[in-house]
């Protein structure tokens, strides 16, 4: 009777633990001290790669912009996970590669992007899976004389 007391408390145990949350740490690490030591107007691009590292992304284009990510998403159990705290810093940089600017942007910040979901038309003609499964019927080419004669070389 122990036993069976014992396994019904291990399973129990067992399941409470697949409530506990996952915790999903990524991007830059946060730094509190990261704005006050950029200095807009002196700063240069090397000196932010040779204290805060690489970016997590560049912008592709107009103004040379450099952002710097931190994300923490929490899951649980076997619900989609959600974002719990994000902080996003954004360095903009002159044509010398000075700052000229630098924004931060939180969780309250973002804006849900509208998904466009129009098809682009493409020429030609669509074919059905009769057509391709038909298609070919009467097509094949009948085998060339040095084919039919098995053993040649």
């Amino acid at each position: 009777m122990q036993v069976k007391s014992v396994m019904i408390g291990l399973l129990s145990l067992w399941l409470l633990s697949a409530c506990e949350p996952m915790v999903d740490q990524r991007g830059h690490l946060d730094d509190a001290d990261m704005v006050t030591k950029l200095h807009i107007g002196s700063t240069t691009k090397a000196e932010v790669m040779q204290q805060f590292g690489s970016p997590s992304s560049v912008a592709t284009f107009g103004d040379e912009v450099w952002y710097y990510i931190q994300s923490r998403k929490m899951r649980q159990a076997f619900l989609r996970p959600e974002t719990t705290e994000q902080k996003v810093t954004q360095i903009t940089f002159d044509n010398s590669g000075v700052i000229k600017a630098v924004n931060g942007y939180g969780l309250d910040d973002k804006v849900d992007v509208a998904i466009v979901e129009k098809i682009t038309p493409t020429e030609g003609h669509s074919l059905g899976f009769l057509e391709q499964t038909l298609g070919n019927l009467g097509r094949f080419n009948a085998p060339s004389s040095e084919m039919a004669t098995p053993g040649r070389p």
